[in-house]
């Protein structure tokens, strides 16, 4: 197991210290069952078998985890492996729509970072041998879309005043109608 990047052994510790962390580690995890219970609307329970112990762990009682254990057991085969589908399905739609909404604010956060680069640029604060390669490639991307982003208005307003124009040509016919005014 390990944890915030070390690897934690027990193996070569001695029985009081091994005790002492599988009680913390049993303390976090019915701290987190517990939270999980209430968070989904699930039974949760926790049994702990220690080899050469009469004492057992159970969470949150003897009673309760006996209940949760015999009700499981009671449902039928195809219903348990049903709603570990289900479970699994649900959490995992729950991790796609979480990634999106990372993802869309890495984009966000990507896409101020450049502005701010750009405007750093365009005012003098920073010259181009300042930025590194992804720097770069980000304000490449950036001046590219708004590239596109003026000809996509150019087209626009070239259409508008063709047909301003083209408004004014009409009016001109009129006036010009052969008669004299």
């Amino acid at each position: 197991m390990t944890g915030k990047g070390v690897c934690w052994t027990t193996r070569n510790l001695d029985e009081g210290k091994r005790k002492k962390i599988l009680g913390e580690r049993l303390a976090s995890l019915c701290k987190k069952a517990y939270e999980l219970s209430i968070l989904c609307d699930v039974k949760v329970s926790i049994i702990s078998f220690t080899p050469g112990e009469t004492d057992n762990f159970t969470w949150p009682s003897l009673t309760e985890a006996n209940e949760i254990v015999t009700n499981y057991l009671a449902c039928p085969e195809k219903q348990r492996q049903y709603k570990l589908v289900e479970h699994e399905a649900y959490l995992q739609s729950i991790v796609n729509d979480r990634e999106k909404e990372i993802m869309e604010l890495e984009k966000m956060a990507e896409e101020k970072e450049m502005e701010n680069l750009f405007n750093q640029l365009v005012e003098g604060r920073k010259r181009f041998d300042e930025f590194d390669v992804c720097d770069i490639k980000g304000l490449l991307n950036l001046f590219n879309d708004k590239r596109a982003k003026l000809d996509q208005m150019e087209m626009q307003l070239s259409g508008n005043v063709a047909n301003e124009i083209g408004a004014n040509d009409n009016y001109a016919g009129e006036e010009n109608d052969g008669h004299p005014n």
